[in-house]
């Protein structure tokens, strides 16, 4: 016979399978379409996407005042982006 214990082991087990298999089950649900058109806009801030290929692209299109937000970006995006980079952005981040 269990103990009082292992009873209480084994439910908790038993709810935690069953708790993964809900998760599991929701995940291979499709995303819906507006779902699916946030995640797109939110990842494509900016056409531009900084890769080695287009680095100095990139540099070209900084504007003249570094430390001015750039289209595309938010003030908290960009400070967060400069914060990341304090060696470039020093007289920014004061």
């Amino acid at each position: 016979m269990l103990s009082y214990s292992e009873a209480v082991i084994a439910l908790l087990v038993i709810a935690g399978l069953a708790v993964l298999g809900t998760a599991v089950l929701k995940l291979s649900e499709p995303v819906p379409q507006q779902e699916q058109q946030a995640q797109a806009s939110a990842t494509n801030a900016t056409s531009l996407q900084n890769t080695p290929e287009n680095f100095q692209q990139f540099v070209a299109a900084e504007t003249s005042d570094k430390c001015a937000t750039p289209q595309g970006y938010t003030d908290e995006q960009w400070r967060e982006h400069m914060g990341h980079h304090p060696d470039n952005y020093a007289e920014c981040l004061q």
